[in-house]
């Protein structure tokens, strides 16, 4: 009895064994008859389609037109210093005391005489004072460009830890066959050890395509410095990257000598709070320190109604702080020293790391 059952359960396993070995085989052949179908159509457009994405997004600018409407009341006082020349309207009746001096007759003292500036006399004078203004209201009406690259803010942290991520697998496979004589060219290459996926490519040249609409044209302050205060610090701090062993390949002078990212970064940071840099000025907690300015907690923008129904719209104006307010700091984000702004250099970076060697 129990013979019987254990051939059974080997013959079971045998005929089962041979079922699944056909369906494995059928599922090889199958794939191997589609996998370069799967490669162009599948894989590669949506990992090639991620990793451009990222690449547009760090490279794209910011180029927007924000209308300034207000009207701004000035309690002030102007100091007046200047030399100019003004011209009558009218004629000036003039009555002065002289001493007339008759040449023959003699001395006519305190006489009386009558005098007139005539209309349209310039008169050159010089002032001196001070002009008070009380509750003048000056309308303000202008538009203000702005044009921002996005890779010269910390969004490109951010853009480029997700390109890093997807790069070396979209290279990877754009390099590889499309077809089976691709396939052998490549094996051989493998054999003879000339293998690289990694290597430069048409897709690496150029993987974003381009934008829909353009930035900066007709923007004159282009080639304008930005001002040497309000440039911003490099921390030193890289993006994590993406696999590392991969990561090794396209970003390697930050694995010399064993370094790793994260080292690096952890020196950075070190760095940054021996200068004393706040902490919240590169780790993201910026936000949360211009929310406590309204008492420690984030206030929206609330719209008024307009009870005198004079059919105002919104134009996009922020109203101005109370300046009698108490702004609130968090105590966990301390503030701290000056900031060095040392001058940016050019990047020329076009989107593709090169890979080591290449």
């Amino acid at each position: 009895m129990l013979r019987a059952i254990g051939l059974f359960i080997w013959r079971f396993m045998v005929i089962f064994s041979f079922i699944v070995n056909i369906v494995l085989v059928v599922v090889l052949l199958v794939a191997g008859l589609f996998i370069f179908h799967i490669k162009a159509q599948v894989a590669q457009p949506l990992v090639a389609g991620l990793h451009s994405s990222f690449v547009g997004l760090d490279n794209a600018t910011i180029d927007w037109t924000i209308p300034v409407r207000d009207t701004i009341t000035l309690n002030t006082v102007i100091p007046l210093n200047t030399c100019t020349t003004v011209t009558l309207n009218d004629s000036v009746p003039l009555v002065v005391n002289a001493n007339i001096v008759l040449p023959g007759v003699g001395n006519l003292n305190n006489a009386q005489v009558n005098l007139s500036l005539p209309n349209g006399l310039p008169l050159p004078i010089c002032l001196n004072l001070e002009v008070p203004v009380t509750n003048l209201e000056v309308p303000v009406s202008l538009d203000v460009r702005a044009v921002i690259p996005l890779r010269e803010t910390q969004l490109h942290d951010v853009a480029q830890n997700l390109r890093l991520l997807f790069e070396p697998l979209a290279v990877g496979l754009t390099n590889l066959p499309d077809d089976f004589s691709e396939a052998v060219t490549l094996v051989g290459d493998v054999l003879g050890g000339r293998a690289n996926l990694l290597k430069e490519n048409e897709y690496t040249l150029q993987p974003w395509p381009g934008y829909s609409m353009t930035a900066g044209v007709g923007y004159e302050l282009i080639n304008v410095p930005m001002p040497q205060e309000s440039r911003p610090l490099q921390t030193g701090i890289v993006p994590l990257g993406g696999i590392p062993f991969l990561d090794d390949d396209i970003r390697p002078e930050l694995y010399v000598d064993g370094n790793t990212p994260q080292q690096i970064n952890q020196q950075a940071n070190a760095n940054m709070q021996t200068q004393n840099i706040p902490p919240y000025h590169y780790n993201g907690g910026l936000g949360e320190i211009i929310a406590t300015v309204n008492g420690g907690q984030f206030v929206p923008q609330t719209t008024v109604t307009d009870t005198n129904n004079t059919n105002q719209t919104d134009v996009g104006i922020i109203p101005p702080p109370d300046t009698n307010s108490n702004p609130v700091v968090s105590p966990e984000l301390p503030i701290g020293g000056p900031i060095i702004t040392p001058t940016p250099t050019p990047n020329p970076d076009q989107g593709i790391l090169p890979p080591a060697g290449g």
